[in-house]
């Protein structure tokens, strides 16, 4: 028999569809959920019997959760994730990330307790379709504003004039004015008040985190280049950059301070073709796929905060170490740039 607890709001379907994929293999299921913790996220437990022992695991529902959900998400090795589809590579992350196992609406599940162990995968929904963003902060054309509007709010503690968003993102007055009523209008809002103060930071960081890193490699792809000058990314440290080039990721982190050996040198470009040519030319840099330097276009047509000895402001140097899907930078991340894992 399967149970869902009456919550104040309806379970989602894609829960529902997997507490019935586990009672068809003969098991008894139920879900009880708990908080509505980032929007599009439900916290919980899963309770499943299988008539001899009844197991309770902790939960965190999300339907189409990001590679940075999967690392941010509170969780440890008794929490599982229940999703839309977790995929084989999704699994892999999970299990890299430290968390319990999953469950989801296709049918795939691992989990694993005192005499119960159930790992199915490889199947597939067949209504599944590609999630699209729809909100107006997380498109493509509103997360340079929101980007800008969380790192000026965390540098200055203010948020910026409409008119102002636009000249640093780049984006209409039209596309700014629909992510600010969009963000008042959340229930509860991210915005309030005739400033539009910002409420609920680590929670609309989090958002931005996980649709910038779902969406940067369609929308601002790198190039990779070897360089005749710079041999190794200490050598592009030592170096004066234009600019117009900010550091991020592991060549950030070192920047700053922080005790690690960058593999790569990953750089956000606001430039435009001539002052391009001009990096190119002083690290006479020539495009190649393993190359050690990546360049990326900016988010920003004005940087939104001033440059902290050449780097990107922190959201992106947390979201780009996200993106570098290595678990062993997390702790980096978590200590140094503010991750409220």
């Amino acid at each position: 028999m399967s149970r869902i607890e009456h919550q104040p709001r309806p379970t989602p379907t894609f829960i529902e569809r997997a507490v019935n994929h586990l009672v068809e293999l003969g098991l008894s299921a139920s879900w009880t959920s708990h908080v509505d913790e980032y929007e599009r996220v439900i916290s919980g437990v899963l309770e499943i019997g299988n008539g001899q022992a009844r197991h309770e695991f902790p939960a965190v529902a999300s339907p189409t959760p990001t590679r940075a959900d999967v690392a941010l998400l509170p969780h440890d090795r008794k929490t599982i994730l229940i999703s839309d589809r977790v995929s084989s590579a999704r699994a892999q992350q999970l299990d890299d990330r430290g968390w319990g196992g999953y469950v989801d609406s296709a049918g795939n599940a691992s989990l694993r307790a005192d005499g119960l162990i159930i790992e199915i995968a490889g199947k597939r929904n067949s209504d599944a379709t590609a999630p699209v963003a729809t909100a107006a902060p997380f498109t493509r054309a509103g997360l340079p504003v929101t980007f800008a509007l969380l790192s000026v709010n965390e540098f200055f503690g203010s948020t910026p004039s409409q008119r102002s968003l636009a000249t640093i993102s780049g984006a209409s007055l039209g596309t700014v004015n629909r992510v600010i009523r969009a963000l008042r209008e959340r229930t509860p809002p991210m915005l309030q008040g005739r400033d539009n103060q910002l409420l609920r930071t680590s929670a609309l960081a989090q958002e931005w985190i996980s649709a910038y890193t779902a969406m940067q490699p369609r929308f601002w792809p790198e190039e990779r280049f070897t360089s005749e000058i710079w041999t190794s990314p200490a050598e592009v440290l030592e170096a004066t950059l234009p600019p117009h080039a900010l550091l991020s990721s592991e060549a950030a982190a070192a920047r700053l301070g922080v005790p690690i050996r960058p593999e790569s040198v990953l750089m956000h470009f606001d430039g435009d073709a001539r002052a391009r040519r001009e990096l190119i030319r002083q690290g006479r840099l020539r495009k190649a796929d393993d190359g050690m330097i990546r360049i990326r276009p900016a988010l920003w047509t004005t940087p939104p905060v001033p440059p902290e000895d050449g780097t990107v402001p922190r959201l992106l140097i947390r979201a780009d170490l996200l993106l570098e899907d290595d678990p062993r930078l997390d702790e980096i991340r978590s200590e140094y740039f503010g991750d409220d894992r």
